[in-house]
């Protein structure tokens, strides 16, 4: 990872510098780990990647995403929710809203 004056960090990913964001500052949530420790994500949308940091995977499943504006509001970063089989809800991030900001 690298630091450019003015434009943030930068995570090298096979010889391609790509913006690097920190999921719980974007979100405005206190991270309970240093940016020494998580694990790097790289997500594409659109074209254009983007290295987020997050604090652990957890699990793959296949879901129905709800969209959260229907009964609520639109959220920043969030496309939707699901509700899991024993009834957490989930939230799920918006990865084409989430490169676009990051990159822009």
């Amino acid at each position: 990872m690298k630091t450019i004056a003015g434009r943030g960090a930068v995570f090298e990913v096979r010889g391609e510098y790509v913006p690097f964001v920190e999921l719980g500052g974007l979100l405005g949530i206190k991270n309970a780990h240093d940016t020494g420790a998580g694990i790097v994500v790289l997500v594409e949308a659109e074209g254009k990647k983007v290295a987020v940091l997050v604090d652990s995977l957890l699990n793959q499943d296949q879901i129905v995403i709800k969209s959260l504006e229907a009964n609520y509001r639109r959220v920043a970063y969030i496309a939707g929710a699901t509700i899991l089989g024993e009834g957490r809800v989930i939230l799920i991030l918006d990865v084409n809203g989430l490169v676009r900001s990051v990159r822009s």
